[in-house]
């Protein structure tokens, strides 16, 4: 076990109208952070006194000292981890969401010996970038280009605080950031630190942690959902702002698009009916030719912008066929392979949707026998297509092939695939344009 030296280390949940998480995380973490003498600090933005209410409560339980601090509640979503990461005292801060949490005995192992190393950032992430596991970065092009997606995420970082000392000194710079970032609802955070990080040579660790979701009764819509209308701007905005002091950013943009799928028919609906759509970055970097050869539907966006409220069912009815259609398109392109890599095994359909029953009527059609579908719904959904549906952790490993009919987010599955023993060449995706 880890531990370190008073005032070396803190953790800052940012937390927002979510007392019942906060709860949740405290049981979990607060003692495994205790014995490694861990501070841990609350920024709290609620609209409510719940979570003010509550820290006091736990700290007059467990005699404990959890610095609690209110947040202005108008603060935009992306500005929140600013305030800890420019207040905090402690050598390093970890910035933590509120819905998740980790395997200390996992971070004694994988993290924290850095932070005695003396690196000057983590970043830790459950499902991309697998082949880079364990990388130390000291080339921030390198690291922006490999790791900018795991960035991006609130709750997976460790920083120096030393990072952010150019922004409480010179006045300029903020300033500067300030204009850039402070309006950027979705990345501000991103935007301020990626400023600092430019100023030196500095030291990255990314590394392969896996995340525990925290489960409440507190049902609260997550930040991905209700800020849909955001998300392509602000990103556009967020790396165009960065671009004078890093290199390569289309490649950064192109692959972060790539793997969020920010043009798939839902998002694109949901942007729209939250509002007209601000597209003046993404034209630009459209029409450089950004998003060629990403995604053969990125006028999506450009379709649903344009198209009338009253309409917006239709529209989204006819892009989901066209999915259907590209995804029928690919099957066909690609029998001859799935035949020869799922040869000798047992067949599983991965998602029991629209996707997976075009799968098995496809393979029906080319006499290639399936043995059924799995889903995280299986315990819902039972059967599909007239075949068991079953979840990743029902699956016998050793002699099965995974065809996965998702259109959209495949990695995480592929990783719970992979962490339950399947072989990546036993895992077979079509991209319809998307990771």
């Amino acid at each position: 076990m880890v531990t370190f030296d008073s005032g070396e280390f803190e953790i800052a949940l940012v937390t927002y109208n979510r007392s019942e998480f906060v709860a949740e995380w405290l049981e979990h973490c607060y003692f495994q952070a205790k014995i490694r003498n861990i501070s841990i600090s609350i920024w709290d933005s609620s609209t409510n006194h719940n979570t003010e209410k509550y820290i006091k409560i736990f700290n007059e339980r467990n005699s404990s000292n959890i610095a609690y601090y209110h947040v202005d509640s108008e603060t935009s979503v992306g500005y929140k981890p600013i305030f800890p990461l420019l207040n905090v005292n402690s050598k390093y801060v970890w910035i933590s969401g509120d819905s998740r949490r980790h395997d200390f005995d996992l971070l004694d192992k994988k993290i924290f010996p850095y932070l005695k190393q003396d690196i000057d950032y983590v970043i830790f992430h459950a499902m991309s970038n697998e082949e880079n596991d364990g990388k130390v970065y000291s080339e921030r092009n390198e690291f922006l280009q490999e790791c900018f997606l795991s960035v991006t995420c609130i709750g997976l970082s460790i920083f120096k605080t030393s990072i952010f000392e150019p922004l409480k000194t010179n006045y300029k710079l903020k300033n500067e950031c300030d204009k850039k970032y402070k309006s950027n609802y979705g990345f501000s955070w991103i935007g301020y630190f990626l400023e600092a990080y430019a100023l030196k040579n500095y030291s990255a660790l990314f590394s392969i942690v896996p995340v525990i979701e925290i489960r409440s009764k507190q049902k609260i819509r997550s930040w991905f959902k209700r800020y849909y209308h955001c998300w392509v701007e602000d990103l556009c905005n967020l790396l165009d702002g960065v671009s004078e002091k890093y290199e390569n950013i289309d490649i950064v943009l192109k692959d972060t698009w790539k793997y969020l799928a920010l043009d798939r028919p839902s998002i694109c609906y949901e942007v729209r009916r939250a509002g007209d759509l601000n597209l003046q970055t993404f034209y630009k970097y459209k029409d450089n030719g950004m998003f060629d050869r990403v995604s053969t539907h990125v006028d999506r966006l450009e379709r649903f912008a344009t198209c009338p409220v009253q309409e917006l069912d239709n529209c989204l009815a006819q892009e989901l066929e066209l999915e259907k259609k590209i995804f029928e398109t690919l099957c066909r392109e690609n029998i001859d392979k799935i035949k020869n890599l799922s040869k000798g095994c047992e067949l599983w359909i991965y998602g029991a949707g629209a996707g997976g029953k075009i799968s098995a009527n496809f393979f029906k059609e080319h006499s290639i026998p399936i043995c059924g579908f799995l889903d995280q719904n299986a315990e819902k959904i039972m059967f599909f297509e007239g075949f068991p549906v079953k979840t990743i952790h029902d699956l016998n490993s050793d002699n099965c092939f995974v065809f996965i009919s998702l259109f959209h987010w495949a990695p995480l599955v592929i990783s719970s695939l992979t962490d339950h023993g399947v072989h990546k060449d036993k895992i077979f995706y079509m991209s319809l344009g998307y990771m």
